[in-house]
């Protein structure tokens, strides 16, 4: 029987919407997972837990990324990657920008992209509090290489005080932003307050690099 071409239009049709299918199962998958992996850490969150909250069908981690630890690593690499984008489009600006004006422009950065994006503060609390294979995967994959790039971006030392300040200063309310809310009746993932929050952050900051020199 020979193949028409409105069978291979129609097969063609068919891979498409596999294709997307799949797609976005694995969309789902790595949403569910980050939530989770951030939420309960690396042990709390089952295989099971994930495609549940994925709201898809059991042996789909497996069919899709073959393993959990895999799963884990893409979901690291994939909030990273959203950091590295945000800094990297905002990196020409702030290089042209006058040496008293940098840190102030990538506070705005970074305390926007962690309104956004809280899941990366999170996984960073619940790996950092033990040593482990995931520890050393995030640090020597992505925040050192993050950190040598930020020394050159901002032309200054970064040393553990200041970076865990910026750290700390910039992403912490956004990960606990249910307390802010019950605390101060306030809901920090608001234009006006993540706004005022890096201005705050930012004189912070300048503040102390001042009273350091």
């Amino acid at each position: 029987m020979s193949t028409t071409t409105d069978d291979r239009r129609n097969a063609g049709k068919r891979k498409r919407a596999l294709q997307k299918r799949a797609e976005e199962t694995r969309d789902q998958l790595l949403k569910a997972a980050a939530d989770l992996f951030s939420t309960y850490g690396y042990e709390g969150a089952s295989v099971r837990m994930i495609e549940t909250v994925a709201g898809v069908q059991r042996g789909l981690v497996a069919y899709h990324f073959n393993t959990k630890e895999a799963l884990w690593r893409k979901v690291v690499d994939g909030v990273f990657a959203r950091m590295d984008d945000r800094v990297g489009r905002a990196e020409e600006t702030i290089r042209d920008l006058p040496e008293d004006q940098k840190l102030r422009a990538f506070i705005s950065t970074f305390v926007r992209f962690s309104a956004e994006v809280p899941e990366l503060n999170r996984l960073m609390v619940q790996e950092g509090k033990t040593k482990s294979w995931r520890m050393d995967y995030i640090v020597d994959q992505h925040v050192s290489p993050m950190l040598d790039g930020l020394r050159d971006i901002l032309g200054v030392p970064i040393d553990p005080h200041n970076y865990y300040i910026i750290v700390g200063a910039t992403s912490f309310v956004f990960s606990v932003s249910h307390e802010c809310e019950k605390l101060f009746d306030v809901d920090p993932i608001t234009d006006e307050f993540i706004s005022s929050h890096a201005r705050l952050v930012a004189d912070l900051l300048e503040t102390l690099q001042r009273s350091s020199q």
